[in-house]
């Protein structure tokens, strides 16, 4: 049992410093919280501050958050909704669990280690480099939409598999396996604030990381 802690050990620091900053709060829009790991007492969060495993962020209505990641993902989170982020290796392994509310991303393209993930209470969607959006309503079916690259969703019980593709939709609920994927219009998020949100940013976040900065001056001197 030792050995196989010191590995998993090794396998962390490899990736990155543990004072590096993988993921931080790039735009935060209206009333954002975060609930750090553990739990404890939710605090504002600003534009800046860095975001690390096991926290949870709550958008209140009016409230939007955007997450930009080392590797260049981008995270953008509508309002009313309700997010907990885990990165079991830094910059390798990432997965969000969307209680509540949207979640669109827009993945940096994979090499053959890392894994971005996205699960509901019904499902996990998996991307290997993509544009996409899921969406958790309360009474509804959870929904996801691929505008770019391929997503796999499976459920948690893996009774059931779908791949999902560029122009196309899966509606899916614990209680009944989904229908298939289906193709939605291009005119289909017309009208949907969250997505008039994120297509009016266009702007990519640049992102900086002070610790990586002050290495870098002090090589080159």
């Amino acid at each position: 049992m030792r050995s196989i802690a010191i590995a998993l050990a090794l396998l962390v620091c490899g990736s990155a410093r543990a004072d590096e900053v993988t993921m931080k709060a790039s735009l935060v829009e209206g009333a954002v919280t975060i609930t750090p790991a553990g739990g404890g007492t939710a605090a504002p969060l600003h534009e800046g501050d860095p975001l690390k495993q096991g926290d949870t962020v709550v958008t209140e209505s009016g409230g939007r958050l955007e997450i930009a990641f080392a590797s260049g993902t981008i995270l953008r989170i509508g309002e009313s909704s309700k997010v907990t982020l885990g990165e079991s290796v830094p910059q390798k392994r990432f997965s969000a669990r969307l209680l509540l509310g949207n979640i669109w991303a827009k993945v940096h393209k994979l090499v053959a280690d890392e894994t971005f993930q996205v699960e509901t209470e019904n499902a996990v969607a998996g991307v290997r480099g993509t544009e996409f959006r899921v969406e958790v309503e309360q009474g509804k079916d959870d929904l996801v939409r691929v505008y770019e690259g391929e997503v796999k969703v499976e459920a948690h019980d893996g009774k059931w598999a779908h791949s999902v593709k560029p122009g196309e939709e899966l509606r899916f609920h614990k209680d009944h396996p989904p229908g298939g994927p289906a193709a939605f219009s291009a005119s289909a998020d017309k009208g949907h604030r969250f997505m008039q949100w994120v297509r009016e940013r266009k702007d990519r976040p640049e992102f900086k990381n002070p610790e990586r900065e002050e290495r870098k001056k002090k090589r080159q001197k």
